[in-house]
């Protein structure tokens, strides 16, 4: 990484290192950090409440294998489903004419979407209030959405649309010469604001406040901000292109009016 002409030139490469043939790419350990950091989150609300700890395995497992299904699926059916409906086998195939493609693509909302009815199943077979835990998992999920973002930057994707402004970067590992507003940062730095937010304010009246207030709250402003940081990412799609509203942002609008939603029935046990 340097800086030509006020602009960051972004030429790290993706790939971390190799070790015995295979290839740990920097967003892989990303991913990590984010699962370790949610479950860390997590550990110490437990701790906080004198809650069993026997509920860490059981709701990270859970959260995970349904946010990797629900991010995979909603890439694929919120992006380009013409594409994946005539080609099924590529949502969930690693394999292209015989050649190794990975996985690429994965939604947030899509995860969103999953993590819910994962977290309700959850609740339901260990007797817990299904908002109780919901609203201390949101908690747990910020800071690893903010290493995702980082993880989104290192692989030089998820990017932004051109900028004449002294902190675009020029992302010279997609061969390009122009710079892009950094948005990974942009919405990374927002999730970091928003975790802080709510944890302060779990320590100080989070217990207190009527179950899924904190959920609300997680849903108004992520995925407000998550509205307006759309505006400066590049489209997608043909749809993204033509429309008033990406889709993401369409998605956006969903989620944050479902928390509004929720606050407005919560304020109402207040």
């Amino acid at each position: 990484m340097s800086f030509v002409s006020g602009y960051v030139n972004w030429s790290i490469s993706p790939e971390a290192f190799t070790a015995g043939g295979i290839t740990v790419r920097y967003y892989g350990l990303c991913l990590i950090a984010a699962f370790l950091s949610m479950g860390e989150v997590f550990r110490r609300i437990l701790k906080r409440e004198n809650s069993s700890q026997v509920l860490l395995p059981i709701t990270l497992n859970a959260v995970f294998l349904a946010a990797l299904a629900g991010a995979r699926l909603g890439e694929c059916l919120f992006y380009f489903p013409d594409y994946y409906m005539k080609n099924p086998m590529e949502i969930i195939v690693p394999f292209k004419d015989g050649k190794y493609t990975g996985l690429g693509g994965l939604s947030s909302h899509g995860a969103a979407l999953a993590i819910i009815p994962a977290l309700i199943l959850t609740a339901k077979n260990q007797n817990l209030s299904t908002l109780w835990l919901i609203d201390r998992v949101c908690l747990a999920i910020v800071p690893a959405a903010c290493l995702i973002r980082i993880g989104n930057l290192l692989n030089s994707e998820i990017l932004g649309i051109e900028t004449s402004l002294p902190w675009g970067f020029v992302f010279e590992t997609r061969g390009e010469d122009f710079p892009r507003h950094p948005v990974q940062i942009y919405e990374a730095l927002c999730y970091l604001c928003i975790f802080l937010f709510l944890y302060v304010f779990y320590l100080k009246a989070g217990t207190k406040a009527p179950q899924g207030t904190v959920f609300g709250l997680f849903l108004v402003l992520i995925f407000f901000l998550r509205f307006i940081l759309e505006m400066f990412k590049a489209p997608l799609n043909e749809f993204d292109r033509h429309s008033m509203f990406s889709t993401g942002q369409y998605l956006c609008l969903f989620f944050a009016l479902a928390g509004t939603i929720v606050l407005m029935i919560k304020s109402r046990e207040m």
